[in-house]
């Protein structure tokens, strides 16, 4: 079923996309370029960013629940998307990770220059219990991970991760391996 809140928080309307919306409502099959849904995402990103946009009321609960660097909430599991920390930082400035485990997803707040993990989060990443997922980072043409990002995911024993870009919403993956 179309969830219309969901898809206009992913894509606001924009004169690209207002004919999409409306097919997509009427339970037509459309398709839309990449390339104007990534501009509409680094378009509403920038407006969130400026001042000119608020967040969804569905990432607005989100951050109600995690509003100071350091908080962090459980959530369902898959009900926390890669690009929700985009938006979230866009708001506040701050880093965001996505952390997922057999049964739940977890949001972690937190600050300009990172989010840190305590011991308990550690170990469940060793003992693969729970894997990062997604962090968002403040890149915007080429998203680069920081030595931090590469030796974090080397001390856990994850082979990858993703970083999601909060001025543009783009995604890429990476690994421990510097040279990859």
């Amino acid at each position: 079923m179309f969830d219309e809140d969901r898809y206009n928080d992913a894509h606001p309307l924009t004169a690209d996309n207002e004919l999409i919306l409306r097919n997509l409502s009427n339970n037509d099959l459309s398709v839309a370029s990449t390339l104007s849904s990534s501009r509409s995402t680094q378009t509403s990103l920038e407006s969130i960013r400026l001042g000119n946009a608020g967040l969804t009321k569905r990432r607005q609960n989100m951050l109600d629940r995690v509003p100071e660097p350091g908080h962090y909430a459980s959530f369902e599991k898959g009900s926390v998307e890669i690009i929700d920390l985009a938006y979230l930082s866009a708001q506040e400035g701050h880093e965001f990770a996505l952390i997922r485990g057999k049964k739940n997803d977890i949001l972690v707040h937190g600050t300009s220059s990172g989010c840190d993990f305590d011991s308990d989060f550690e170990d469940a990443f060793m003992n693969g219990k729970m894997k990062l997922i997604a962090h968002s980072h403040p890149d915007y043409d080429r998203i680069i991970p920081s030595k931090e990002d590469r030796d974090f995911l080397k001390k856990i024993h994850q082979d990858r991760s993703i970083i999601v870009s909060w001025y543009t919403g783009k995604q890429i993956e990476f690994s421990a391996d510097e040279f990859e």
